[in-house]
């Protein structure tokens, strides 16, 4: 893989902060930082910084903060967020693990969510996206973090979840 690469989405190259830590969060070793570190620096970090920085850098992640399926209580999650014309979106990878993310059965079932996310807490609609929509997130995705082909490679038949989150006017 090369260190650095064009970047549609951004619509420039990568910086090489960005190329290094993206190659760092392939590598085993970031993998597991991916499961088990970041997770708990982004639910401190993020609510800090109002959503601007995050373990993976500036304005890569935010907190979700989803009703759960099953209990119907309040779940914040650390998630990757793309910015898009109509909103955010927010792949279901799961770091290619075999199930869908819990996250995800909790917006299926209750669309609405509050995201903190590159300033404070906002309300948003979730849509899981289908066909073109979906392909062309997927494709927006995979550019803005190469890894998450790696991801689909892996949890294979599974098909990765992408939702695309409105923002609620209000």
């Amino acid at each position: 893989m090369a260190l650095r690469r064009e970047s549609p989405v951004r619509g420039r190259r990568l910086r090489l902060y960005e190329a290094l830590i993206e190659r760092f969060m392939m590598t085993p070793i970031g993998y597991q930082f991916l499961l088990h570190l970041a997770p708990r620096i982004d639910k401190v970090v993020i609510p800090l910084t109002r959503g601007r920085l995050s373990s993976a850098g500036f304005d890569k992640v935010g907190l979700v903060t989803t009703t759960g399926a099953k209990s119907g209580q309040p779940r914040t999650q650390p998630l990757a967020l793309l910015e898009d014309s109509n909103g955010l979106l927010a792949i279901g990878s799961n770091y290619g693990r075999p199930n869908h993310p819990a996250w995800s059965a909790n917006l299926l079932a209750h669309p609405e969510c509050t995201v903190e996310f590159m300033g404070p807490p906002r309300q948003y609609r979730a849509e899981l996206l289908t066909g073109a929509a979906r392909a062309a997130a997927w494709a927006a995705a995979a550019d803005f973090y190469a890894g998450y082909e790696r991801y689909r490679a892996s949890c294979a038949p599974r098909e990765i979840r992408v939702f695309r989150l409105t923002p609620i006017a209000g």
